[in-house]
């Protein structure tokens, strides 16, 4: 076959721990191969040559030198060099943008990329990013520079839409968003949030989980907002005062303002245990007795997928999700998983009871269903041959 490289791009340090990177990784080792190798590259100011780069694993290579950018006149700069540094390289190309919420870069890979240089690029669509909660703060729309604001990114994002159909295709992450990049771009593929579930968790000697009691736990971002966690809290709280021992367990990053209202909630059942590496964040979900992900109904939550659920699948724990996105495609009531209707407090609580009552009984097959539908759905494996041949697609 002909030999090809894959380059995977965006404003992104891909040697970083962040959801983002680890499912573009994902996305590496799908498609490396003895005829692909792939490059993942950072917007970056200064130049490059191979040796910037770092071989993690078979014919994956990050960028390892850099300096991030995200200004118009360095996005090109940028785009140039990678430019150059693909024609170096025999065989086909084709390239895959990571897209974030700076505009710069997307709106040069469509003009100078595609349309001058006329190079073979692939979209991952894994937001609909006017629907972001950072847009949506009531209590600042007040404030005329925020009014302001807030129009002229969602009007930068209403046009990166609009460009979705100069490029060669769309990964999708969900199958709402899959409809959604429909209207711009009929060439999609829904891959959902990979994982490895061959990896074996690590348990570290940090203790994340109180003796005595059923252990809850949530990663991730810790956006109220978007995650529901206050609602949720409530719900710890009904059980805990109903005479049930439980210890709600958290994890991630959060905005200084966010992270202070967690604090103030703190105490002997609520606890917050920081940002942890991906070593720790393995240990903190072994620990837990169940995983929750308490998501409500926005349209950003409709059209994304939480990376959590495969996390949360391949450490074998009891999965106590909302039915938003595509969780229920894969949770099956009392089968692997448990779903609720999306900010139904009550049902949440009713549900939370229900487990923690029949814990003993229902654990064993919950587990053991939750962690073949990792195997079985979300392993990188299964997409190897479909994303490389999506990838592989030319305009006629």
């Amino acid at each position: 076959m002909t030999p090809r490289t894959i380059y995977i791009y965006g404003n992104l340090d891909f040697m970083g721990k962040s959801a983002a990177t680890k499912r573009m990784l994902y996305y590496a080792k799908a498609l490396a191969n003895q005829d692909n190798a792939v490059y993942l590259v950072s917007c970056s100011s200064n130049k490059f040559t191979q040796e910037d780069f770092v071989e993690v694993a078979p014919k994956i290579f990050i960028l390892e030198k850099k300096k991030l950018t995200y200004s118009l006149f360095s996005s090109l700069s940028f785009l140039r060099h990678l430019y150059r540094f693909s024609n170096d390289k025999a065989g086909e190309k084709v390239f895959l943008i990571y897209p974030q919420s700076w505009f710069n870069l997307e709106l040069l890979t469509v003009l100078y990329f595609i349309l001058v240089k006329k190079r073979n690029v692939f979209y991952e669509l894994n937001e609909v990013k006017k629907y972001s909660p950072a847009f949506h703060e009531p209590q600042s729309i007040k404030k005329i520079k925020y009014a302001i604001k807030t129009i002229v990114f969602k009007s930068k994002f209403i046009i990166m839409d609009s460009l979705m159909r100069f490029y060669d295709g769309l990964v999708c992450i969900s199958t709402s968003i899959e409809t959604y990049g429909k209207k711009y771009n009929k060439n999609t593929i829904y891959i959902p949030i990979l994982t490895n579930p061959k990896i074996e968790p690590e348990l570290s000697s940090t203790v994340y989980a109180r003796r005595n009691t059923v252990n809850i736990g949530f990663s991730g971002s810790i956006v109220p907002s978007k995650e529901n966690l206050f609602q949720f809290i409530d719900v710890v709280l009904r059980v805990h005062d109903s005479g049930r021992k439980v210890t709600f367990n958290l994890c991630g990053t959060g905005s200084k303002k966010d992270l202070k209202r967690l604090a103030e909630k703190e105490g002997e059942t609520i606890v917050y245990h920081g940002n942890l590496d991906e070593n720790e964040l393995s240990s903190f979900l072994l620990q837990q007795d169940i995983l929750v992900l308490p998501r409500g109904f926005t349209l950003q939550n409709k059209y994304g997928f939480s990376t959590k659920l495969s996390d949360y699948l391949n450490h074998k724990k009891v999965i106590l999700c909302t039915d938003i996105s595509d969780n229920s495609l894969y949770i099956k009531n009392g089968l692997n998983g448990f779903v609720v209707e999306p900010d139904d407090m009550q049902m949440m609580h009713e549900r939370l009871v229900y487990i923690i009552e029949n814990f003993s009984t229902i654990k064993d097959s919950i587990i053991e269903n939750a962690f073949q539908t990792s195997r079985e759905k979300f392993d990188y494996r299964l997409y190897e041959k479909s994303l490389q041949l999506f990838l592989n697609q030319r305009p006629s």
